[in-house]
């Protein structure tokens, strides 16, 4: 069984680079700002994601800013963490962060094992 969403969220804390905003704890109330959104724009191909860069490409600054005005954010980010199993199954942008930000956070937060008895890949 998967640590309940306000678990690890209260985990991120403990991290000062990653304390979440007040917002953290909001339910999901209205729709997602990628609602009718091409789903792709949400997984850009593998050479344009900057895994370890500073800055992020043009393409994860697209699907980025559909993020920067969605009202479930953090709904999003927790349900991506609860729903991955290894951290190489976070794919994507998704919860206002990009892949390798939110790998980096999967192994923060649980570390590099399977959740749940998954296999690992």
């Amino acid at each position: 069984m998967s640590a309940p969403t306000s678990d690890w969220l209260d985990r991120l804390w403990e991290y000062e680079d990653l304390a979440p905003a007040p917002a953290a704890r909001q339910e999901r109330s209205g729709a997602a700002a990628c609602v009718g959104a091409d789903p792709t724009l949400f997984f850009p191909e593998p050479w344009e994601m900057t895994t370890g860069a500073a800055v992020p490409s043009e393409a994860e600054l697209e699907a980025l800013a559909y993020c920067g005005r969605c009202p479930v954010l953090a709904w999003c980010l927790a349900r991506d963490m609860e729903q991955s199993s290894t951290p190489s199954k976070v794919i994507g942008v998704r919860g206002g962060m990009r892949q390798s930000d939110r790998r980096e956070l999967y192994v923060r937060l649980f570390g590099r094992r399977p959740r749940n008895g998954a296999v690992a890949p």
